[in-house]
């Protein structure tokens, strides 16, 4: 999972470019946006968004970047925050293929925010969604 979250801070880092890196996925259907105080990622297929397959409990690994973030008691259960609440480190379930999924912030302003999941149909590649 630290291998995951040191690959999302470097992703974020890249986030102006997030046009780039969905061009590098080509037919990435899944969807970051906002939603009132909550974030919903969209699973449109054609499989369940994961965690890596070879690590077992490893689920989608989605950050969030802004000031004041409190995640509700259901986010709680999938995010740990930094001591200054300025990120969020998620280890969220699978989102099956047709689904979706919320993450639920109770306090705070969201400035950016990336997941790293995997589908089991692209093998060991990683697929990169980044807020809309």
């Amino acid at each position: 999972m630290k291998k995951h979250l040191m690959l999302l801070v470097a992703a974020l880092s890249f986030a102006s470019c997030a046009p780039v890196a969905q061009l590098a996925q080509p037919g990435e259907a899944a969807t970051l946006t906002r939603d009132g105080a909550s974030l919903l990622l969209s699973n449109p297929g054609p499989d369940a968004l994961t965690g890596d397959p070879g690590r077992a409990g490893d689920g989608p690994a989605l950050t969030v970047e802004g000031s004041g973030l409190v995640p509700d008691d259901q986010a709680a259960l999938w995010c740990k925050s930094n001591g200054m609440k300025t990120r969020l480190s998620c280890n969220l379930p699978n989102v099956p293929a047709g689904s979706r999924l919320r993450v639920t912030l109770m306090a705070g302003q969201v400035g950016d925010a990336l997941l790293l999941a995997y589908r089991a149909s692209k093998g060991a590649v990683p697929v990169f969604v980044a807020l809309k």
